[in-house]
């Protein structure tokens, strides 16, 4: 049986009598839950605000003792606050509200306006009300107006303040205006307020603050804008901003210089100093810690370093990273850390350079792939395990695509391989490794993820992926945090090399473009975290025949420049140069702006910044703060037949300006406007040292590997049956001859250099099967100490399978860090 519900309801206030309309909704039904209904909700709940004339629907939900639905039927019931004047509502049966009085409870359609004031109402099921909804009821509402309360006494000359330091709260206020101007805030009812842009501020639950009022508390440095909205009227924009970081500097905690000493699996926790542009200290500081090798040592969030396994150093550094710092800023805006004098007078660094000890080198295992199927239909191949002892060869997995390409993630425990069919990994950790792809497609390569892996995170999450097969070329970023998504797809030409600054904020890569005349130039191109991608030409264009792609890109040791070899000049042919470019500046247009240069005797193949770096501070007079760090940093190229030492110095200036967003570069030198690298002495800017034969002649290098504490260069190449060693302090070479007169294929080195691994062919005709054997080469003690085989009677030892007659080999050699 249906029940009624009454159509009209008088309510009698003392200054007058106003006719409302109740509304039911649903049929009494047999209750399907254990128990009759507890508690009744309303929707919308708390505070709504309704123009005169205008319509809200209302629902209610009824629920028993155990949280369950009742079916029954809900009744609305409209009502007077203690707020006066009470105004008139009234609610037609499907519980659909008028600000003013229904034409019908039944069907209605006319809603004639009422009076503007506070009503409120009520759901009721089965004697259950529920807490009621207070509406406030008012004329159209034209413009809402907002802005701050007054002006902090930290803003300067009583202007508008240029930005709140982190923790400082302020009350905003808003003015609801209807026709004619006039104020009709008190009548709308409490301000909603919200933010474009999260993490800069926060909306604080103050109680006692007017209806139209907010406290907001800035949080993390960045911009942001503030509205106030109310009857589906938002506010215009307020601007606000959370103090940017003007200056970073770091220590070691308990400790004194920018040098700290660790023992292999030991930590020290850095300690960063950050100093926003009204000079107020971070007490919370959105930082974020990077190493300039975290297969060496690792840094955390909190700034703990963590030495690994091998012996080296590394360049620990801080820096504002957008997206959590400095935040909403565009283009992106990060700081790194400079050195200087804290609020506290004690000297804070830009550059903390920890040296990793181990006194017993762990033994080392490296992996060894082939390219050997090439693009043999049905054929795969075995990758297997070396590691120095009785039984040298591990299990191996089998590779199902060709792969072209074989890096290790640094934590060691996956490796991902390349391939012009799609990305494959394999965890090696795993109690069973296995070859995996990141998609089950071969096909698009897109989807696939096809083509060369040219660098990959320090975190072991994003791998970037250079397709220079598919028309138009493209670069793919795979996110390993993030598989099932899309990879990030760059339409970028040519993509020779690339490398994330330490942050990981943006990767760097190089590329080609044709113009219109078919000449061909250098580009970089440098995608980011908030950033569109950009591209700049590093050269001038010439004719195919005479273009050399760009060679090796590396980051300075505090993340704030990049390193770019093999690119000519704009002015310049050829392109024996190493270029450094800041990682703050966007890049646009013709050409890319290098902040200094160096010019080689010939076109350097490899660049490799050392780990070890001297800070000085200097002072610059005519700045607001006049104090500055130098970094001066050796990088070494490599340009066969040489070695070339070069010196880069470089320093950037601070955010003293509250209303600055953009880069600042580097300071500009004395007499000059235009940033270029500081080159008063004896501060020199980037400049070529000695160079060094390596008494080879010219060679192709299959491996160049720095040591991880800078003292030594491992190098193996084609056609040289041995390891090389050069020193570079003392500027000599030594050779480990490879037994049985081997021929490099391929090659990896720990970081140590303690141990490296030749993939070769030997000379060795009285056992043919040597050829493809993997030299395990002991730098401090035996040299070449063993030749591991790889053995499966499976395919009469032969690394591929479905590849009669044709023998592959170990061309592809990576060791896993530890």
């Amino acid at each position: 049986m249906d029940r009624r519900c009454p159509r009209f309801l008088l309510i009698t206030l003392a200054i007058v009598s106003l006719l409302v309309l109740s509304g039911c909704v649903g049929k009494s039904t047999p209750n399907s839950q254990v128990g009759g209904v507890q508690n009744v909700s309303l929707n919308p709940s708390g505070t709504v605000s309704l123009e005169l004339g205008k319509t809200l629907t209302f629902t209610g939900t009824a629920r028993n003792s155990s949280g369950g639905s009742v079916f029954t039927t809900i009744h609305f019931t409209p009502g007077c606050t203690d707020q006066i004047p009470c105004a008139p509502i009234s609610i037609a049966n499907n519980g659909l509200a008028c600000a003013g009085t229904w034409d019908s409870s039944s069907n209605p359609v006319v809603c004639t306006p009422g009076v503007a004031g506070v009503a409120s109402v009520t759901a009721e099921a089965e004697g259950v009300s529920s807490a009621p909804t207070t509406v406030y009821i008012h004329q159209h509402i034209q413009n809402i107006q907002a802005s701050p309360v007054g002006v902090p006494n930290t803003c300067p000359q009583g202007h508008d303040c240029p930005c709140f330091s982190q923790g400082q709260p302020w009350n905003y206020q808003a003015a609801a205006l209807g026709a004619q101007g006039v104020d009709i805030t008190n009548t709308v009812g409490p301000i909603n307020w919200s933010f474009t842009t999260a993490n800069v501020l926060t909306v604080d639950n103050i109680k006692g603050l007017p209806n139209n009022e907010v406290q907001v508390t800035a949080k993390n440095p960045g911009v942001t804008q503030l509205f106030a909205s109310v009857g589906g009227t938002n506010s215009n924009p307020v601007n606000y901003t959370t103090c940017l970081v003007k200056s970073i500097m770091l220590q070691i905690q308990a400790g004194s210089g920018n040098s700290a000493s660790l023992n292999a699996g030991g930590s020290k926790t850095m300690v960063a100093t950050a100093v926003d542009t009204l000079d107020v200290i971070l007490s919370k500081p959105p930082l974020t810690w990077s190493t300039s090798n975290p297969e060496i040592a690792t840094v955390n969030t909190s700034g703990v370093v963590t030495a690994r396994q091998t012996a080296g150093a590394v360049d620990i550094s801080a820096s504002c990273t957008p997206p959590s710092c400095n935040i909403g800023v565009l283009p992106g805006l990060p700081v790194y850390s400079t050195g200087g004098t804290l609020p506290n007078g004690q000297t804070g660094f830009g550059v903390i350079v920890a040296q990793v000890t181990q006194p017993k080198p762990p033994t080392a295992t490296t992996w060894a792939a082939t390219t050997g199927c090439g693009a043999e239909f049905n054929c795969t191949s075995a990758m297997f395990p070396v590691t120095a002892g009785t039984n040298p060869v591990g299990s191996p997995v089998f590779v199902p695509f060709t792969p072209n390409s074989f890096l290790f993630i640094p934590s060691g425990t996956r490796a991902y391989l390349g391939s012009d069919k799609g990305l494959m990994f394999v965890d090696v950790g795993a109690q069973s490794p296995a070859i995996n792809t990141v998609s089950q497609a071969t096909t698009p390569c897109n989807v696939a993820v096809c083509g060369k892996v040219l660098a990959i995170s320090a975190d072991g999450n994003r791998v970037v992926v250079s397709d220079t097969t598919t028309l138009p070329n493209q670069v793919y970023i795979f996110d390993a945090a993030h598989a099932t998504s899309p990879p990030v797809d760059l339409l970028i030409d040519g993509a020779t090399a690339a490398a994330f600054s330490p942050d990981q904020m943006k990767i760097f890569i190089t590329g080609v473009t044709k113009d219109q005349d078919g000449n061909l130039r250098n580009t970089l191109n440098v995608y980011s975290t908030v950033d569109a991608l950009q591209t700049a030409s590093l050269s001038q264009p010439v004719a195919p025949s005479n273009f050399l792609p760009a060679t090796d890109i590396a980051f300075s040791a505090d993340g704030s420049f990049s390193y770019i070899s093999g690119a000519s000049q704009p002015t310049e042919a050829t392109a024996n140069f190493v270029s450094a470019y800041s990682t703050c500046d966007p890049i646009s247009g013709d050409n890319a702006v290098d902040f200094g240069f160096v010019t080689l005797g010939d076109i350097p193949m490899r660049i490799f910044p050392l780990p070890n770096i001297r800070e000085d501070h200097i002072l610059i007079s005519n700045k607001k703060t006049p104090e500055h760090s130098v970094i001066t940093q050796n990088l070494l190229a490599l340009e066969p037949p040489n070695l070339q030492l070069l010196t880069a110095q470089f320093t950037r200036d601070v955010l003293d300006d509250p209303a600055q967003f953009t880069c600042n570069g580097v300071l500009p030198e004395v007499g000059q406007t235009a940033p270029i690298f500081c080159s008063n002495p004896p501060f020199q800017g980037f400049s070529a040292g000695p160079s060094f034969n390596l008494g080879q002649g010219t060679f192709t290098p299959l491996l160049v590997q720095v040591t991880g504490d800078g003292s030594q260069v491992i190098v193996v190449a084609k056609n040289i049956p041995a390891v090389l060693i050069f020193d570079v302090n003392a500027g000599t070479t030594t050779a480990i001859p490879l037994a049985n007169n081997a021929s490099p294929l391929a090659a990896s080195a720990t970081l140590d250099g303690t141990q490296v691994f030749v993939g070769a062919c030997d000379a060795d005709h009285v056992n043919p099967n040597t050829c493809g054997s993997v030299h395990i080469v002991n730098t401090q003690s035996g040299g070449d100490i063993q030749q591991a085989v790889y053995t499966n009677p499976n395919t009469n030892d032969n690394m591929c399978n479905n590849l009669p007659g044709t023998t592959c080999l170990p061309d592809l050699i990576a060791v896993r860090p530890q």
